[in-house]
């Protein structure tokens, strides 16, 4: 890419929680109706449950990301600090699940060379360690690389020079075998090892580039695995292959695995398999992975488990590290039957491929609450892509919707809230609004709650939203923002010379001309069209002035340094921060208007884009308790820290616009201001930068009151767009056009085609 991200990023604070107190707690709150991303509808009954027992452990240093399941026990090694020293050691940490005890033993090196640090480890049955060794030069210059093994009470043992053997190479996975053979993957090659840290070779799955290791797996038969994937300039394929030690070389090849970066050996099965929402199992020469249960189901996130496993007995283990909810610890599950878990009535939210965030938000409700269990259905199937595309989950979300399968809360993110809207299949929340003992219309924006009003219908409250405009010279589009789209094709008729955006394609115009002006062709609510009009004609014969692809070269010149000099006329802008216009303030030299995408009416068209936006479905039989889940987003401390955007919430949004303008400083240990070499405190705001290859560059600074002023402007006037490249039509008009701008049909006929086939579709989802 030409553009170099120097360093300007959304600030957040990581936070992770304060270790507890060693305790278990079994869980009985549990609902043994599913959330299955694929698993058809999820709240119907299931024949088992796994219930969880959670344990926290009061160590200051826990190391949840790197913890390993070793049978009954958990190891990991434990980083500390000692302020009077200044030195770093490292300590093995042993955590026992049957007797519940924490042990731990310091790294006892057997000579020290240079500044030794441990970057991957191993743990056997024994207590037993292989790790990769980095040893540094007293200034860092130098670095080498070695094997090495600690016994259990930390104890180096052996330490073999690997330097030469990895040469340059990042070594990022360790694995050892059944017969205590170890395995070290990196940059495409495996070196093998015997068990006392002999090179005996090496087995390479590079491809001139294009492919790469995505995992080491020992499976239950106690060989090891390699799974990679490879891209051959059209589809990506994903591999599980034995490794042949004592071949040097991979052995029998597994095309069939879903694909999957979290797999462990299993107990009833070859591996265990985790895709962030559900658990299964596979046995090696089946093509299909057997369901066993939904993370959801007990209290935890899947995407936050770090690693899991499977005791003789049959209880799983998961490791779950969730920074989302400060909670971290492990989970030790038991399979019961279903009828003997007390039941809680399920909420089933429906999401296209949004779960993530929405897990932990789930696992915090559900842990709450002692009468719902919120489950997640999402329709986006990503193991399976090339055959369950976006479109198809989205077709399959409309056909749930308006079936007996309709799920209770909708994620409304990527769809097109008006069709809804006309099929009356969200609840008005005003009634709720306002019998609400926590929440108040004044508390939110009020543009933002008229953005998903229709005919006094409030059928969302999101939590938090972002803008995208587009900005222009002032001395050419005016001070006023919004134009039509007949305006904008003037403005580019205008300016010969010039590009209307950088380097932009057929594609990119289309969507830019059609962000708010789709539904104005379509009316929902009586299935009419109006896509052979000529208002329509004119924006495919705008479009089609326009390259079919843009094509980048080394050396070009930025968009900005483009814009300075003429070449360009237009910005897309996306306003996350209150921040962000200052850079288009240098670019446009003070001389800059938010005039917005082209309308119909001419209204300034800043597009809204929201996150957790949920809607009720009316046809929900569990009403109150979505709107109770609602609530609790709504309501949650920490959503007062937007990553990527504006909160929804009034009094957050004004105190996020007050640290926009009031300096912090910058404090050493003792409480004082810090300085720059100019003399000048340094803020905490500001002095994060972005750079292009051509040397355009920009450093921020503390944002001023005015443009605090000018991005709330734009929120006032912000609205969802009618346009989604994903949905229905959105994929007729690009099909179809193709036609015309290949120049197999005239304007006239794909108009027609496209009037056509839209009108149809349009009646077939009324």
């Amino acid at each position: 890419m030409q553009r170099e991200i120097k360093m300007k990023f959304k600030r957040f604070t990581w936070r992770r929680g304060m270790a507890l107190m060693l305790a278990a707690v079994m869980v009985f709150s549990l609902a043994a109706c599913g959330s299955s991303g694929n698993s058809g509808d999820a709240r119907q009954a299931k024949e088992w449950a796994y219930v969880p027992e959670f344990i926290t452990m009061d160590e200051e240093n826990t190391n949840y990301y790197e913890m390993q399941i070793v049978g009954e026990n958990l190891y990991y090694l434990s980083y500390d600090w000692d302020e009077e020293t200044g030195e770093s050691s490292q300590s093995i940490c042993k955590y026992s699940l049957a007797d519940r005890k924490m042990t731990s033993v310091p790294i006892e090196w057997a000579e020290i060379v240079g500044d030794q640090n441990i970057n991957r480890y191993y743990f056997l049955e024994d207590g037993s360690m292989y790790a990769v060794v980095y040893c540094y030069s007293e200034d860092y210059s130098e670095s080498t690389q070695f094997l090495s093994k600690f016994d259990a009470e930390g104890k180096q043992i052996f330490s073999q020079d690997i330097t030469d053997l990895a040469a340059d190479s990042y070594l990022d996975t360790m694995m050892v075998d059944g017969e205590g053979r170890i395995y070290i993957a990196g940059d495409g090659k495996v070196w093998l090892f015997d068990a006392e840290g002999n090179n005996k070779g090496s087995v390479s799955v590079d491809n001139g580039g294009n492919t790469w290791i995505d995992a080491l797996i020992c499976g239950k038969d106690g060989k090891v695995y390699l799974s990679y994937s490879s891209y051959d300039g059209n589809a990506s394929r994903y591999t599980l292959c034995e490794v042949d030690f004592d071949g040097k070389k991979t052995g029998k090849s597994y095309e069939d695995v879903p694909r999957s970066n979290s797999m462990t050996a299993g107990v009833d099965y070859d591996f265990l398999i985790n895709d962030g929402n559900s658990l299964y199992g596979y046995n090696l020469g089946q093509k299909e992975k057997e369901y066993m249960f939904d993370w959801l189901d007990s209290d935890i996130n899947g995407n936050s488990v770090r690693k899991f496993g499977q005791m003789e007995d049959g209880k799983v283990i998961a490791v779950v590290e969730d920074w989302e909810n400060n909670d971290n610890g492990v989970a030790l599950l038991t399979k019961k039957k279903a009828e003997e878990v007390p039941q809680k009535e399920t909420i089933l939210i429906a999401t296209l491929g949004g779960s993530y965030d929405l897990q932990s938000k789930a696992v915090k409700f559900n842990k709450a609450n002692t009468k719902y269990h919120i489950s997640i259905k999402e329709y986006v199937n990503y193991d399976n892509y090339d055959e369950n595309t976006w479109p198809d989950a989205l077709n399959n979300l409309n056909n749930d919707i308006t079936s007996a399968n309709c799920p209770d809360m909708i994620d409304l993110s990527s769809l097109k809230v008006s069709q809804l809207v006309a099929k009356g299949v969200l609840e008005d929340l005003n009634p709720y609004l306002e019998k609400s003992g926590k929440l108040n219309r004044e508390d939110f924006v009020e543009n933002i709650l008229n953005a998903y009003t229709y005919d006094g219908v409030l059928v969302s409250i999101p939590a938090y939203f972002n803008m995208q405009t587009v900005i222009g010279a002032t001395s050419m589009v005016g001070s006023e923002s919004g134009w039509t789209l007949a305006e904008l094709i003037a403005f580019s008729n205008e300016h010969p010379g010039a590009e209307l955006f950088d380097r932009v394609s057929k594609q990119a115009i289309l969507q830019a001309a059609m962000m708010f002006n789709e539904d104005s062709f379509i009316d929902w609510n009586t299935g009419e069209c109006s896509f052979d009009s000529d208002a329509f004609k004119n924006i495919l014969e705008f479009v089609n002035k326009f390259p079919d692809e843009v094509e980048w070269e080394e050396g070009m010149d930025s968009e900005p340094t483009r814009i300075q000099n003429g070449e360009v006329l237009l910005t897309q802008a996306y306003i996350y921060d209150f921040d962000q216009l200052q850079m288009y303030d240098e670019i446009f030299k003070g001389d800059y208007t938010c005039i917005g995408f082209p309308t119909v009416d001419g209204t300034g068209g800043h597009a809204l884009t929201t996150g957790e936006a949920y809607g009720i479905a009316t046809k929900s039989e569990h009403k109150e308790g979505a709107w109770e889940f609602l609530e609790s987003i709504l309501t949650e401390e920490d959503n007062g820290r937007y990553w990527s955007g504006f909160p929804t919430m009034k009094s957050r949004l004004e105190d996020m616009a007050k640290k926009a303008t009031e300096p912090e400083y910058v404090t050493d240990e003792n409480g004082e201001i810090m300085k720059d070499e100019n003399g000048e405190p340094i803020t905490t705001q500001g002095g994060s930068s972005i750079g292009y290859e051509d040397g355009w560059s920009y450093t921020y600074r503390l944002t001023t009151q005015e443009e605090v002023d000018r991005v709330m402007e734009l929120m006032n006037n912000a609205r969802p767009v009618s346009y989604n490249m994903n949905d229905e039509v959105s994929k007729i008009i690009n099909e179809e056009a193709e036609g015309y701008f290949k120049g197999q049909k005239s304007v006239d006929e794909v108009a027609g085609i496209i009037q056509n086939r839209v009108k149809i579709y349009v009646g077939e989802t009324k």
